[in-house]
């Protein structure tokens, strides 16, 4: 065989391969298609393509709006529960008798500092922080300090909020009723509000903040040696420390004497509230921050014997005394209290067993 044959046969060849490639990558044409003019074949599987596109368009926006259905309706769940934990809270701060003006250290005029300006903090629980009384619960939400306080000179009057413009004329923000007294007030807003409380913590006579939000308040005008006086006596109404009584001592923690109060007991059917103090005889560390008292209120169940938490507040001196190093409000969940111990002697103090 010649070298000129041999190249005709494997150039042939090579045609050959390539046509089988050809025909193996594409599918073989129907009986419809035989005979059809080659452009309009082409239209044809272009408009099939056309539809597979919008097909697989149409599949992955479909996925998308599932997702993005499913993402609304998680968001619409956790508002529900947070908005059903704001209203226990506010139910359980309504029970509680109301708070007379001249015991309110809130009423009077103060500047609305915003969110960032607090002295004391209620988010991030330390673990010993939480082991005297759970965890320090938010109310909440984060980024309301406007809609509850505004901004610039407001004052806290016993019927409600008023807002003081630059040239002195009042506007009238929401009616308010109060509760609690001492280093803690309540304001609850009478309605046409996108909050249901607010819990205001006191680490001075002259600034407070807004518990789990964050909005600071400082006291302005000549009300600030009016309420330091009002906040002296509130302290004394609303657990002074002639009205602790020692229950015991523990050398957990360093060592700690824990007290009740008895004045404080609210008795309603088969359940009752008190307070305690829990008085450390070493520094406790709180967001790196020393405190050596904590005070906090228990509900207790009477019949079924067994408590919750109702809310806590840590202090940088003992006996309750000294500045707002945390503090949180919320409904715990009911606990067994044993039938020795702390919390069932607790227990019995609250329900004179």
């Amino acid at each position: 065989m010649n070298a000129r044959l041999f190249s005709t046969i494997v150039f042939a060849s090579g045609l050959g391969l390539a046509a089988l490639a050809a025909v193996a990558q594409s599918r073989p044409p129907t009986t419809e298609q035989l005979g059809r003019d080659p452009g309009a074949l082409r239209q044809e599987a272009e408009q099939q393509r056309s539809r597979e596109t919008q097909q697989q368009q149409q599949r992955s926006q479909q996925q998308s709006d599932q997702q993005w259905n499913d993402t609304v309706r998680q968001q619409q769940s956790r508002a529900a529960n947070d908005m059903a934990q704001a209203e226990a809270v506010r139910r359980t701060w309504q029970q509680r008798p109301p708070l007379a003006p001249e015991k309110n250290p809130l009423l009077g005029r103060w500047e609305s500092l915003g969110a960032g300006q607090r002295k004391g903090s209620a988010a991030g629980l330390s673990p010993e922080m939480a082991s005297l009384a759970n965890a320090l619960i938010g109310s909440i939400s984060g980024g309301m300090c406007d809609s509850m306080l505004g901004r610039g000179t407001i004052e806290f009057r016993p019927a409600g909020l008023v807002a003081i413009g630059s040239d002195g004329r009042e506007r009238p923000m929401y009616r308010a009723e109060y509760r609690g007294g001492g280093s803690r007030v309540v304001v609850l807003p009478a309605g046409g509000t996108t909050f249901t409380h607010m819990i205001i913590d006191f680490d001075s006579p002259d600034h407070a903040t807004v518990a789990a939000v964050g909005c600071g308040l400082a006291r302005t005008g000549a009300s600030v040696a009016k309420a330091a006086k009002i906040t002296a006596a509130a302290a004394v109404a609303t657990g002074a420390p002639q009205d602790w009584k020692l229950l015991g001592t523990s050398a957990a923690n360093g060592g700690m004497d824990v007290y009740v109060s008895p004045t404080s007991i609210r008795r309603s059917g088969s359940t009752a509230r008190m307070t305690d103090l829990w008085d450390f005889k070493t520094r406790q560390l709180f967001e790196g921050k020393p405190f050596l008292s904590a005070r906090t209120e228990f509900e207790y169940d009477c019949t079924r014997s067994r408590q919750r938490m109702l809310g806590t507040t840590g202090f940088s001196a003992p006996m309750g005394k000294g500045s707002v190093v945390g503090s949180g409000d919320g409904v715990g969940a009911w606990e067994p209290v044993g039938t020795s111990g702390p919390h069932y002697e607790h227990w019995s103090v609250a329900c004179r067993r």
